[in-house]
Parts: C-alpha cells; structure tokens; sequence
C-alpha cells in the first residue's frame, strides 16, 4: 500500500466514524456532507429492498437517528482504493449499557462506497447486514 493510500484510508476511516457518530446523535448536515445526493443503501431491518436518495437518511437522523448507545466500535475495518473510489468494510458493534441489566451488544456487517468528488470523499453506496 503506497503512503497516498495509507493517508486516503485513514481519511475515509475518519469520515466514516463522523457518518456513524452523525447518525447516532442525530446530526443531518455532518451526514450530508459525505453523502451524494443519489446514495442507495440496503438497509434490512428498514426495508428489504433497496432505499435511494440522501433524503430517506436525512429524515431517519431528524427523527431522532439510531438511539444512542454508550458506544460504537468498528471492529475489523478494511479500505480498498481504488482512484477516486473507496470501499469501507467493517463489522459495527453497538453497546448500550443498562443502569438495570447487562450491558447489551448487537452487531451489524457494513459496506461503505465512497467516491471523490470535486476534493470530498462522499458515500454513494451503503450496504448493513446482521453479523452473527
């Protein structure tokens, strides 16, 4: 892997946690700012088909986004680029902990596709999936 490489990954690992982060605290202008406006994502526990267009996501994260769980780890991630593309892959295991039970965990496989456009890195594709 080249430095330009190393120093992309690390670019797209940060704009991936600030998405993360954007959609647990109900953040929509963090989110817009590296989504294109026709991004599609697969999505299975919100519908079985494919979801298209910036706004589905927009109004999920006004509505309050994802809870807010004590904590978010990206488990295993892996950058592939390619030009001005780039595929973020990464099992996200949520933590929410309870004052009156066990802390509770629950995974989910994600894909990211990321394109450059005029400078910005921007997700164009997203694809989640349940991790056992």
């Amino acid at each position: 892997m080249t430095s330009e490489d190393k120093a992309v990954e690390a670019e797209v690992l940060a704009i991936t946690r600030k998405m993360l982060h954007a959609m647990y605290t109900a953040d929509p202008e963090a989110h817009r700012a590296h989504s294109t406006e026709d991004m599609s994502a697969f999505e299975w526990y919100i519908a079985p088909y494919r979801v298209d267009g910036l706004d589905f996501h927009l109004d999920l994260i006004r509505g309050g986004g994802n809870g807010s769980p004590s904590r978010l780890d990206m488990l295993t991630p892996r950058v592939q680029v390619h030009g001005d593309t780039a595929i973020v892959c990464y099992t996200l295991l949520k933590t929410t902990l309870s004052a009156t039970g066990p802390a509770e965990f629950s995974r989910i496989n994600e894909t990211r596709v990321f394109v450059k456009q005029d400078g910005v890195w921007k997700m164009a594709h997203l694809h989640k999936s349940p991790a056992a």
